[in-house]
């Protein structure tokens, strides 16, 4: 395991990165409303927004905020997309470890340009996290992942690179379409989580060009905060300039970015779907509109999940498992991905999902 790639400081730059976002993603996934309130059971008077802290529950790690600061129990179900997004991409930091970095930039770059996103939000937003830790965390594992690339140049990340532009190189239309629907709206909420984070929350007076809950934020003691939505746009650009990458350079050999889409944006919909089916209608003021809200979520994060799966299936033909390998080892058709391996770690993480919110 983990002897795809044979450098050292490649290894270690990789796992490093692979480490923190494995940590910060199950810490997400697991504990969000005990990391939003500081490791503490805290309860709100939903009427003035107040909070008052109770004994300790159970998190990995702590935001830090104040009882009285405005990020205190925030924003729990956006950490928990986050930390959906954040798993697929540390699968792909052990898919390079497994199966080796020949040919990679298509993966890697894209989830640089993610990494380089969430950073500068962080530097930009620094003022509003309640401790340093996250930002920090941030640039480690961009730090890491920038020399990680660095030193794979020697095992041949950077085989094929090209920013040529060529016009669409996927020859089925209908595939075709099922990937231009991911980018377009990947492109339309990285920007709208992005540059409107304030309006997109839900604060007064704030603009955006996406339906939202007028003035959610102020009158919702559990809405997310403008950060934590930005922070979520960034981490759908790698998802959108995967299928982007597809789409421009064409589908023979692309299956660690079909992969790895498959499992984030399937990580992600599921998440939609619990905070649905799970919701609380006690943790909101208004509970129609919001359960209005996640239907949408849902909705959407479903049809790109199956663009994206559906898609994969249909570019089996032009070649997009060409080169597969399992364990660094020649995979062949490996029909098992899609029939065993897919399902069942989908069915696992749907056990987990369900299991954090009935415990």
């Amino acid at each position: 395991m983990f002897d795809g790639v044979k450098g050292m400081p490649a290894k270690v730059c990789l796992g490093l990165s692979a480490l923190i976002m494995l940590v910060y993603a199950m810490n997400f996934i697991l504990f969000a409303n005990c990391y939003t309130t500081d490791g503490t059971d805290a309860t709100v008077d939903m009427a003035t927004g107040d909070w008052t802290a109770g004994e300790s529950c159970t998190s990995i790690l702590t935001s830090g905020a104040a009882l009285d600061s405005e990020n205190f129990g925030r924003g729990a179900e956006t950490l928990q997309l986050m930390g959906a997004l954040m798993l697929g991409l540390a699968m792909s930091n052990l898919l390079i470890l497994n199966e080796g970095a020949k040919g990679k930039w298509s993966l890697m770059l894209p989830i640089f340009a993610g990494l380089v996103t969430m950073s500068i939000v962080m530097i930009m937003g620094r003022d509003e996290l309640p401790n340093n830790n996250p930002l920090i965390a941030t640039i480690l594992v961009t730090a890491a992942y920038a020399g990680a690339y660095f030193f794979l140049k020697e095992e041949g990340v950077d085989d094929g690179l090209t920013f040529e532009v060529k016009g669409i190189q996927v020859k089925d239309k209908v595939t075709t379409g099922l990937f231009v629907v991911p980018v377009i709206i990947g492109v339309v909420f990285s920007i709208n989580n992005l540059l409107f984070g304030d309006g997109y929350a839900g604060k007064a007076d704030s603009s955006t060009f996406l339906p939202v809950l007028t003035e959610f934020f102020d009158t919702e003691p559990h809405s997310a905060t403008p950060l934590q939505i930005q922070l979520l746009g960034s981490l759908f650009v790698p998802y959108t300039l995967f299928a982007v990458n597809i789409l421009r350079t064409g589908p023979r050999g692309k299956w660690p970015l079909g992969h790895i889409s498959m499992f984030g944006i399937g990580f992600f919909a599921l998440t939609t779907i619990m905070i649905l089916l799970f919701n609380d209608d006690a943790r909101w003021n208004a509970p129609e509109d919001v359960n209005s809200q996640l239907v949408q979520n849902v909705i959407i994060s479903s049809i790109v999940w199956i663009c994206v799966s559906v898609g994969y299936m249909r570019l089996k033909d032009e070649g997009i498992e060409e080169g597969m390998t399992v364990m660094g080892e020649d995979g062949g058709d490996f029909p098992d991905f899609l029939t065993r391996m897919y399902p069942g770690i989908m069915t696992v993480m749907l056990v987990v999902f369900i299991a954090v919110r009935m415990i």
